[in-house]
């Protein structure tokens, strides 16, 4: 959130998704870089403490792999637990594209 950003603004930014097989939320955040955290019935999730979690180049949609995370050859990490979420919306939110993304 910048200076000149309100609550009102970031949460504008944030689009929830309740569907049972896709059940999470997205955000975008100023440096262009959206993150989908997921826990319903399709994602690598249990569905109660751990989510999916991704990263992608909001204006390319181009993967990104946030720094701190091991993918494994995927686009995607999987069964992350609330801690490793916060982590990476934290390191997604403060990459900068071009540089470490």
């Amino acid at each position: 959130m910048s200076n000149t950003d309100t609550i009102s603004d970031s949460l504008s930014r944030i689009n929830l998704d309740t569907h049972p097989m896709r059940k999470g939320f997205t955000m975008t955040f100023s440096n262009r870089i959206t993150v989908s955290i997921r826990w319903g019935e399709a994602n690598y999730s249990d569905g109660k403490t751990t989510a999916e979690c991704a990263a992608w180049n909001t204006d390319t949609y181009k993967w990104i792999h946030v720094i701190g995370f091991d993918y494994n050859d995927d686009d995607v990490l999987g069964h992350l637990n609330s801690d490793d979420v916060a982590k990476f919306i934290y390191m997604a939110s403060t990459m900068t594209l071009g540089v470490n993304g």
